[in-house]
């Protein structure tokens, strides 16, 4: 089975393109990781900015997110989002 990490943003108008520039970020540095099986960006055309990221473990995700976090962890999404970042992970069934 494969673990998702799944991180929905809600961004002010005059701050949406900070945050896909900080998803593709985070996207281009999971893809150096090793685990990692797929990842990306959904524009629902909602103002939701949904990122995904599919591992083939939770181990992989677990040991990825140090380098994840170097790069996007001081983002100031609290400034960004309009609301707390909806964060869910766990076991794709």
């Amino acid at each position: 089975m494969s673990y998702a990490v799944v991180s929905v943003h809600s961004p002010k108008p005059e701050h949406r393109q900070a945050v896909i520039d900080s998803m593709s970020r985070y996207s281009s540095v999971a893809r150096s990781q090793p685990g990692l099986m797929w990842t990306g960006i959904v524009d629902d055309d909602s103002g939701r900015l949904v990122g995904i990221a599919v591992w083939d473990s939770l181990d992989s995700a677990a040991a990825a997110r140090s380098a994840l976090m170097s790069e996007v962890g001081d983002d100031p999404f609290t400034t960004w989002d309009e609301q707390p970042i909806d964060s869910l992970r766990g076991t794709v069934l």
